[in-house]
């Protein structure tokens, strides 16, 4: 990586405009790209291979030269730009001052996945990014096997899905389909158990079958999951003891995701 003031890039070169592109939805479906952020995320993506370019700011390629290093013996593509336009890549507003262009990790579900799997969780609608990626990062932790953001879910290479994910979305089989009810009656049809996370079922988890294989499905924030979405399954609810009225979805999954954990590890 070149230093000399002359090579450093700005907000208004080429490479830097491109990907500043990425930040969109429609840019990042058409090239099959995204950005990644951070110091983390960015190591991540350069292990698994899928780093493309590196843009730092030179206090950050000062500190962090172990990380680079690699990079480089990859040979990935680093550039040292200014602040503001890594801050500009970043989108947050505490940046590190690395963001790297990488391969989407994100594909359309195909029937093999389901076949390979026996621990799955489905995001029905679930629209807001933080929530989304606390699931994925939940889901690792849980040891699911798959994830499917299904229906009008949000994009999971949002920024804010990845960071939320913090790291797990490099690690975990994540896919996406345009039909919940297409899922959910592929999965039923598969023979797994379809559960419903639904705070209003009078079902608990107590009097399912977590140690066969099965799918959970979260809903969206505000309505849940519709009947139409979800053409079989059961609607389990969460037990509680308090005086709360319900849990976010993010809660819920966790909650849920453990559960099946403790089911499926359990003696």
């Amino acid at each position: 990586m070149k230093s000399t003031e002359e090579n450093v890039l700005t907000i208004r070169s080429t490479k830097v405009s491109r990907a500043l592109d990425l930040l969109n939805k429609k840019d990042r479906e058409e090239r099959a790209e995204f950005l990644v952020e951070g110091s983390h995320a960015v190591e991540e993506v350069v292990d698994a291979n899928l780093a493309k370019q590196i843009f730092v700011t030179r206090n950050f390629a000062r500190a962090n030269n172990e990380l680079l290093s690699k990079a480089a013996s990859k040979r990935i593509s680093i550039f040292e730009t200014e602040d503001i336009a890594v801050e500009k890549l970043s989108d947050t507003l505490s940046p590190q001052g690395i963001v790297a262009v990488a391969d989407l990790v994100v594909t359309e579900l195909e029937e093999q996945d389901l076949i390979d799997s026996s621990f799955i969780a489905v995001l029905s609608n679930v629209r807001d990014p933080g929530n989304a990626g606390a699931i994925i990062r939940v889901a690792d932790a849980a040891g699911a096997d798959l994830v499917i953001f299904a229906g009008t879910s949000v994009d999971p290479h949002n920024g804010k899905v990845v960071r939320a994910s913090a790291g797990s979305i490099f690690n975990l089989k994540i896919r996406k389909n345009k039909q919940v009810s297409e899922v959910l009656q592929n999965v039923n049809d598969l023979g797994f158990n379809v559960y419903i996370a639904d705070g209003q079922a009078e079902k608990n988890w107590a009097n399912i079958d977590l140690k066969n294989k099965h799918v959970w499905v979260f809903g969206n924030e505000a309505w849940g999951v519709s009947d139409e979405d979800a053409p079989v399954g059961e609607r389990v609810s969460i037990p509680i003891f308090g005086k709360a009225e319900s849990l976010n979805v993010a809660t819920a999954a966790a909650l849920c995701l453990y559960e099946s954990a403790k089911s499926i590890h359990s003696k």
